[in-house]
């Protein structure tokens, strides 16, 4: 067959007919489409949610140093993480040990990573402490999120800064005006508290659905991967919980 006869008329429809409707169906509607992002989105965020249950200790470790740093108030000590992060230390140097050069360069920036993670971590948990030593002694609650070296150390402090008040200054003045927890006529607190209020930028780690951040205004969906900005004490409890974490 000649190149005339391949694009006559008759043959020509003859070929159009393989690529008809019925061999190639229309699109899905716009509802089925919408059905079937909400199917993708609903699997990956299992997906994520099951790799955030493996997070290694590194990583649980990083994610709290992120939230203690931009947290007004002390938050709950990692302790395990902490621990497992040093042993992971401990075990990169003795690999370290007889390593080839290039390799042991590599090791040693693991190591130099993991050690500022841990130090800035206690350092940020030990200037919040201090700010407010005695509000957190005399909280369970916050006493609960100390660990045991926090503790002592918290309460070694309020008892050198009170100590050196007393002898600097305090004890010159009448019996009834040297306390150092009372509340004044306005309202106005000795003992220094964090504020809650305070705002923070929050990433929502798992879909939280509708929330509403302020009782005046209407619930917002809070979708995985969303940044807001908001008061400290709105998201609290997503904190505490997981579902979201500071940025």
């Amino acid at each position: 067959m000649d190149t005339d006869d391949l694009y006559s008329g008759a043959n020509l429809d003859s070929q159009l007919d393989h690529y008809s409707e019925a061999t190639y169906p229309a699109y899905p509607p716009a509802q089925a489409a919408e059905d079937s992002d909400e199917q993708m989105e609903t699997s990956s965020e299992a997906s994520q949610d099951h790799e955030d249950s493996e997070e290694d200790d590194v990583g649980i470790l990083t994610r709290a140093w992120m939230n203690e740093r931009n947290a007004p108030e002390i938050l709950a000590y990692e302790g395990a993480a902490l621990e497992n992060s040093m042993e992971l230390v401990d075990y990169q140097r003795q690999k370290m040990q007889g390593a080839a050069t290039f390799v042991g360069n590599i090791l040693q920036m693991d190591v130099d990573r993991v050690r500022f993670l841990v130090r800035s971590y206690l350092r940020a948990r030990l200037v919040k402490i201090e700010m407010h030593a005695k509000h957190y002694l005399a909280e369970p609650t916050y006493r609960e999120r100390l660990s045991q070296a926090e503790l002592e150390y918290a309460r070694g402090f309020v008892e050198l800064d009170v100590g050196h008040v007393r002898r600097s200054f305090l004890d010159q003045l009448p019996p009834h005006l040297r306390g150092l927890d009372e509340v004044g006529g306005e309202g106005l607190d000795m003992v220094s508290k964090p504020d809650l209020d305070s705002a923070v930028f929050c990433r929502v780690c798992r879909t939280v659905g509708e929330f509403q951040f302020e009782a005046s205004e209407d619930p917002i969906v809070m979708k995985r991967n969303n940044i807001f900005i908001t008061r400290y004490g709105v998201i609290r409890d997503l904190l505490e919980n997981g579902k979201v974490e500071l940025i």
